[in-house]
């Protein structure tokens, strides 16, 4: 009997892993690149309103529009804060993902490189029976004249 088919199921079964383990990648992926983009705008944001209020303090600007930089900037500061924490387990996650594909996706040839090796020697004891059988045909008709 063909004795690679149990491991054709052993290898449908770690492909499947493999594809749900390449899916939660590209979605930690998303999710990280989504939470870098939203870290990057608040940033931007905080970058625009310190130049502005820089700006501000060299220019007679009312002392209103000074606090409110200033309170923006207070409120900015918390949420990049957390932004950042949540960028930082995005890309642990994303990392730790990318690992077991990388490991899924070795598993996956090593398991086609011992299907491999089977049907080889399968095949080679195929053919060893098949010189058999032909050597021992040959012998019976060498004997019968």
């Amino acid at each position: 009997m063909e004795e690679w088919h149990g491991y054709e199921k052993i290898k449908r079964i770690r492909d499947n892993e493999k594809d749900q383990t390449e899916l939660a990648f590209r979605e930690a992926v998303a999710d990280f690149e989504q939470r870098a983009e939203q870290l990057y705008d608040l940033l931007k944001q905080k970058e625009d309103i310190e130049q502005a209020y820089k700006q501000s303090l060299s220019q007679s600007v009312p002392i209103e529009t000074l606090r409110s930089y200033h309170q923006y900037l207070d409120f900015l500061t918390p949420s990049i804060i957390t932004l950042q924490q949540q960028v930082n387990q995005a890309r642990t996650k994303m990392q730790s993902l990318q690992e077991r594909v990388a490991e899924d996706y070795i598993e996956v040839k090593k398991i086609d490189k011992l299907i491999e090796k089977k049907k080889v020697a399968f095949h080679q004891m195929e053919k060893r029976k098949e010189a058999f059988v032909m050597d021992e045909i040959s012998l019976r008709q060498f004997m019968h004249r």
